[in-house]
């Protein structure tokens, strides 16, 4: 019974030494910063809704890992801070594809601009209907 008693002190020293030096709370503040989130890039070019991006994302299949090149255009960029993404649009045999990226993703490699585009939106769904000839953007000299 003695040993027994031993223990519950033992264990309330330890919670004690663990109850004496509180964590800082989590709050939105802390959150928002940068020294709090250290996975935020700073890598990144800037990009606008319109330019046409080739972004080098890691593709894991099975055991193997390759870089996959996706080439488009930015038709929107959302949110801001480690949630950021951007919606590209690409026509691949004569099938167009949407791809969401977060840019802050640790398997996106890199970012490269090719060319940036005159638009007055900044988001570019209205490319979705539009084919052809119609759905091209003037390029920004």
């Amino acid at each position: 019974m003695a040993e027994e008693k031993n223990q519950p002190d033992a264990v309330s020293a330890e919670e004690q030494k663990v109850t004496a030096e509180p964590a800082a709370p989590v709050t939105a503040a802390t959150v928002a910063s940068a020294d709090y989130v250290p996975e935020l890039r700073t890598d990144l070019p800037t990009m606008t809704s319109g330019d046409e991006i080739k972004v080098y994302y890691r593709v894991i299949e099975g055991g193997k890992e390759r870089i996959q090149i996706y080439e488009g255009t930015v038709i929107a960029l959302k949110n801001s801070g480690i949630s950021r993404t951007i919606t590209v649009r690409k026509n691949s045999f004569g099938i167009a594809v949407e791809r969401i990226f977060p840019i802050h993703s640790k398997l996106v490699q890199k970012i490269e601009i090719k060319k940036h585009s005159k638009v007055r939106r900044a988001k570019l769904y209205y490319l979705r209907q539009l084919r052809g000839k119609a759905a091209r953007l003037k390029e920004v000299r």
